[in-house]
């Protein structure tokens, strides 16, 4: 049954500057189909193609490292110099010939990483609070380091602009290192960086505005903030401290605020869903082979209660960051992008139409579904449904992104084939 002109989801949403032709957009994914060394791959451009031709309205690269030093996994794309442009200009140019618009995600991995790309470096954050999922001990940014930190971002957002990008998002959600700043928990400075609020979200502000300077007031720039930390018994920031960070942020010009939700440490853990075999799945193929063998061990033995756990206490929902979404909502003018288990029509265009968010964004339904956009319009016979099954994450930074549920992925590959050749 096709989506009616009057649905939700096939109404214009301004950010910024930006008219987007649409409310479903394709949320950060980290695709693991780059070179080793940062390039744009036909393997990676091969993922969005399909999404270009559902007409996916706003599609959200993975995150981009804007250094070196804030690369956080394998064969993960990178923004930090000039000779990328050209694989990333192809990328835009995928992306328009759809007529989808491409956001380009901008992050620094802080301590969330294996080990540092930066052969002979440490890992850096806000304080030196270890990472307990990879075991990596971080230390602490310095005071004079910043300035040139900050500059990676802009400079980044520069060559965004120059290619083609319609905007870049900001990531300061899921505990990388402008969220590592924004949590008490990771946050431990006595510095005009640490502390209170103000100074924990001083270095998003700066980045911000060092972006703006080099973009200009008429370039879309969003932002992606956690609605909770999802960090029981440690402390996290509140979903008032982040409003609160939206609220400061939407004064001095962002364009749009998209709401996930924790860190790499928090559990049961920021991809809600099913999560038997998914520990395995990220140390045998995934960014955790590179951990000790004592960790991997350890993890693996633990696996089977943990994950059983985890699963009773966050199975998930559709729309499971709804319940935060609708408070940024309420508070702010800018639009407001709930990420979180959206696969149904029904799902999307409720949270929509009842005003809890301007417009929704799917990353997981997406890989099992690249025609998702379509599908929930007009759905064509045998099309797969994401189960939320976690494979596709828990590969990420060793296998290229995907589905690893093998009849879902067969019914993709297939639907993705007879849609090649209509």
């Amino acid at each position: 049954m096709s989506t009616p002109l009057t649905s939700p989801l096939l109404h214009p949403l301004p950010i910024g500057t930006l008219i987007v032709p649409g409310r479903l957009y394709k949320s950060a994914t980290s695709e693991t189909r780059a070179t080793d060394d940062g390039y744009v791959t036909d393997e990676l451009l091969e993922f969005y193609q399909p999404m270009v031709r559902a007409g996916t309205p706003l599609i959200v690269t993975g995150n981009l490292y804007v250094s070196l030093q804030s690369k956080s996994a394998g064969r993960q794309a990178g923004i930090d110099d000039d000779d990328k442009k050209t694989g990333l200009r192809e990328w835009v140019d995928l992306a328009h010939s759809g007529g989808s618009l491409l956001i380009a995600q901008l992050n620094h991995g802080g301590r969330q990483m294996v080990k540092s790309a930066d052969p002979g470096r440490t890992p850096v954050s806000a304080s030196s609070v270890r990472e307990p999922l990879y075991g990596t001990k971080p230390r602490p940014l310095r005071r004079d380091e910043i300035p040139a930190l900050v500059k990676t971002f802009a400079d980044a957002a520069a060559r965004a602009r120059e290619v083609g990008f319609d905007g870049v998002q900001i990531h300061a959600a899921h505990g990388y290192l402008l969220g590592q700043f924004l949590t008490p928990h990771t946050n431990r400075r006595d510095d005009e960086y640490g502390g209170c609020l103000d100074n924990r979200m001083r270095l998003l502000r700066e980045v911000y505005h060092a972006i703006r300077a080099r973009v200009g007031d008429d370039y879309p720039v969003l932002l992606k903030l956690n609605g909770t930390d999802m960090l029981p018994l440690r402390r996290g920031a509140t979903t008032a401290e982040f409003i609160r960070v939206a609220k400061v942020m939407e004064g001095e010009g962002i364009d749009a605020v998209e709401i996930s939700r924790a860190h790499y440490e928090s559990w049961p853990g920021m991809i809600l869903g099913h999560y038997k075999g998914f520990t395995r799945g990220q140390i045998t193929e995934g960014s955790g082979a590179s951990m000790t063998r004592l960790r991997r061990t350890a993890m693996l033995a633990a696996a089977p209660v943990v994950e059983r756990v985890a699963e009773r206490l966050a199975p998930g929902s559709e729309g499971f960051n709804l319940p935060q979404a609708e408070q940024f909502t309420a508070r702010l003018d800018i639009p407001v992008i709930c990420v979180g288990g959206f696969h149904t029509r029904e799902g999307m265009e409720s949270a929509i139409s009842s005003g809890r968010c301007d417009a929704v964004s799917a990353a997981r339904a997406m890989i099992a579904d690249p025609y998702l956009f379509k599908n929930v319009q007009d759905p064509l016979p045998d099309h797969p449904v994401c189960e939320y099954r976690n494979g596709c994450i828990a590969r990420f930074g060793g296998k290229a992104i995907d589905c690893y549920v093998e009849p879902i992925r067969i019914r993709k590959d297939r639907m993705v084939g007879r849609m090649e050749q209509a």
